[in-house]
C-alpha cells in the first residue's frame, strides 16, 4: 500500500471518529457552542502558527493525517472546517437535524472517499478525482444515519443525496475553495429542515 493510500486511510478514520465524538460530547454537555467557537479560534491560530513554522512538534503530528498541499497552504484545514460545519449545524438547526448532519458528514464523506479512491471506476464529470461508486456508497451510508434522527425516509434519502452530490465539485467563493466538510453538513441540515 502506498504512503498516499495509508495517509488517506488515516485521514478517513479520524473523519469517521470525529463526528460521533463531537455529537457525544455535545449531548453530554461537555461541549457547547462557545467551546466549539473557542476550538475553532484555537485551530485557526494553530494553523497560522504552523504555517509560519512556529509549532514544529504540532506540525509533525498533524502531517501524519494531513495532505502535503494542505500542510503547505492551510495546515489542519480538514479538521478546522469539520468543526466549523458542526458548529454552524448546531446553531442553525434543531439538535436532531444537527446531529444527523454532523454524522452524515462523518460517515458519508469518509465512505465516499475511501470507496471511490480504492474501488472507483467511473469518474464524475464534475470532478475527475471523485467516483460515482464512492458517491453512491456515501449516500447509502448516510440515509440510515439521517433516518435515525428524523424518522422520514424521503427526507433522509433526499438530504443524503444532495449532501453527497455537493461533495463532488470543487466549489469556490471569491477564489477560495469551500471545504466539503462545511458544505455537507449545511446542505444536509437545510434539506432535512425543509421536511420538518
Amino acid at each position: 500500500m502506498s504512503q498516499m493510500n495509508k495517509l488517506e486511510i488515516r485521514r478517513q478514520i479520524i473523519h469517521i471518529l470525529y463526528g460521533p465524538l463531537l455529537v457525544m460530547l455535545y449531548e453530554k454537555a461537555f461541549l457547547n457552542e462557545k467551546i466549539l467557537l473557542g476550538l475553532i479560534l484555537i485551530g485557526a491560530g494553530t494553523s497560522y502558527m504552523i504555517k509560519r513554522k512556529q509549532l514544529n512538534v504540532v506540525a509533525r503530528v498533524l502531517s501524519f493525517f494531513e495532505r502535503d498541499h494542505h500542510m503547505e497552504n492551510f495546515p489542519g484545514r480538514g479538521i478546522l472546517f469539520f468543526t466549523i460545519g458542526a458548529f454552524l449545524s448546531l446553531i442553525l438547526f434543531d439538535k436532531s437535524i444537527a446531529y444527523a448532519s454532523i454524522l452524515m458528514l462523518s460517515a458519508g464523506d469518509a465512505i465516499s472517499n475511501l470507496t471511490g479512491r480504492h474501488f472507483g471506476r467511473i469518474k464524475t464529470r464534475l470532478n475527475p478525482k471523485k467516483y460515482i461508486e464512492g458517491t453512491i456508497l456515501g449516500i447509502l451510508f448516510s440515509i440510515p444515519i439521517a433516518y435515525y434522527f428524523v424518522s422520514n425516509i424521503i427526507a433522509a434519502s433526499v438530504a443524503s443525496s444532495i449532501a453527497m452530490f455537493l461533495e463532488i465539485p470543487n466549489i469556490r467563493l471569491f477564489g477560495f475553495e469551500i471545504d466539503d466538510n462545511l458544505i455537507i453538513p449545511l446542505a444536509a441540515g437545510f434539506t432535512l429542515s425543509l421536511f420538518t
